[in-house]
């Protein structure tokens, strides 16, 4: 058996709603009579026609002749009968001159009811007798033999036509129920689906993913889940491995301060002071290069965490990168590596000053100090009127595409073990640039290593 969802429940409440709204909106307009039922309309229409029919018998007409009075007759009995009613025409005396009917059809003593007046003079009235009615109208007209009024009346049942409107809106209402099953059901599917996808990936399977084929909201907010889980899986695996890494990282400078310590010990225990001044500096430095590292660690979890500061200053990129390589050139010391310029004129550039820095001495001095001796640094930047970029190029074997991914991952360092570092410049560069929504990629190049920043100028 199909279990109803309580969302298809609400949109078929939220229809029935809308239903009765609009079904007391029109009860009001009629009530207010700025819509006329269908009645009053036929009444009118029915009254109009007849009126021309007698108009046009007279016509041509000197007196009313009994001759007269037979065509008249039988135009009413015809009319009369197409229409289930009767009709009959009076002059201005009230006298009738002619009629379909042998007894009068209306005593007098009926209650009527006005419903319509129209331009014409016409006058519509409902009548009820009980459960059942009937429609009578009356107009003037204007003719040779003088004023005439032409009289209908047509016996209507009051419920058929609430019966008959209510019939339709029970069946628009149940087809409406029969089709809103599966447009519930297609809304409910993907939200069923994402939420056992959430609930796996609260569980910490991040493998789950939603049907991104729709191209509505439904589609969005899949494609919004799915990157939402895939931000959470790099996320999740992203601190594993950093944590990973941290605990690798620092045991190194851990077992070294345990065997100075050891050392110490020994020689104190032995009455031996010398060399021990060597061991303590050396466990300090052990020591301020984990603070270090533990600092970076926290300021690179605290860019993942906390929202991009805000851009609030206007800087020149090419002002920036000679600042930034003078900084560097003193890193390639006897090495024989210059650092060499290629800059067009920028245009302000919206940033946060203070960690765009960080970014160009990060690259920079990662290029000078993997840069083998003897070999130049090359700084190119240029920009059009949507996108800064920034290429810094060092000479470097070619490395693999995952090499060059690899780069920006906290603690990877491809070689030169004996270079000063700890693997963390790149990663914070990523997530600047990032936060300042430009791109910073690595890639090989003919004969060297190339890093290219993006930085949207507006």
């Amino acid at each position: 058996m199909m279990k109803v969802s309580r969302l298809y429940l609400r949109i078929l409440l939220a229809f029935i709603l809308v239903l009765l709204v609009a079904i007391a909106g029109v009860g009001v307009l009629l009530k207010m009579g700025h819509m006329r039922p269908p009645f009053t309309l036929h009444a009118k229409n029915r009254t109009e026609a007849l009126k021309q029919i007698v108009g046009l018998e007279i016509s041509d007409s000197a007196g009313l002749t009994p001759e007269l009075r037979d065509r008249l007759n039988r135009v009413l009995d015809i009319y009369s009968n197409a229409f289930n009613g009767q009709a009959w025409i009076e002059n201005e005396q009230g006298e009738i001159v002619a009629k379909s009917f042998s007894t009068r059809p209306l005593t007098g003593e009926e209650k009527l009811n006005l419903k319509l007046v129209t331009a014409e003079g016409d006058r519509i009235y409902f009548i009820r007798k009980g459960k059942k009615g009937a429609i009578y109208s009356y107009g003037p007209l204007e003719t040779p033999l003088g004023p005439l009024t032409v009289h209908l009346l047509n016996q209507w049942f009051a419920r058929n036509e609430e019966i008959w409107f209510m019939e339709g809106l029970a069946l628009m209402a149940t087809v409406a129920a029969l089709l809103l099953i599966p447009v519930s059901r297609r809304i409910t599917r993907p939200i069923n689906q994402m939420t056992k996808s959430a609930g796996k990936l609260a569980q910490g399977d991040f493998s789950p993913r939603v049907d991104e084929s729709p191209k509505d909201e439904l589609g969005t907010l899949a494609r919004t889940f799915n990157h939402m889980a895939n931000s959470l899986e790099k996320m999740v695996r992203g601190g594993r491995e950093l944590t990973a890494n941290l605990s690798h990282e620092l045991r190194s400078p851990l077992a070294r301060i345990r065997i100075s310590q050891q050392i110490i010990r020994e020689r104190l225990d032995a009455g031996r002071t010398d060399g021990i001044s060597k061991h303590v500096r050396r466990m300090e430095e052990e020591i301020n290069h984990m603070d270090s590292l533990i600092d970076q660690i926290m300021r690179l979890s605290k860019l993942d965490l906390q929202e991009p500061p805000p851009r609030e200053d206007t800087a020149d990129l090419a002002e920036m990168l000679e600042e930034a390589a003078e900084r560097v050139r003193p890193l390639s010391g006897g090495r024989n590596i210059p650092v060499r310029l290629d800059l067009s004129p920028m245009p302000p550039y919206r940033c946060c000053k203070q960690d765009m820095r960080i970014v160009l001495d990060n690259v920079l001095s990662n290029a000078v100090k993997y840069c083998p001796d003897n070999n130049p640094v090359d700084i190119v930047c240029e920009s059009d009127d949507e996108i800064a970029t920034i290429r810094v190029t060092n000479a470097y074997p070619p490395l693999s595409e995952k090499e060059l991914e690899t780069v920006f991952v906290p603690f990877r360092r491809l070689g030169y073990d004996n270079v000063e570092g700890n693997g963390l410049g790149l990663a914070f560069a990523r997530k600047i640039v990032e936060d300042h929504a430009g791109t910073i990629n690595a890639s090989s190049v003919d004969g060297g290593f190339c890093m290219t920043i993006r930085l949207p100028l507006r």
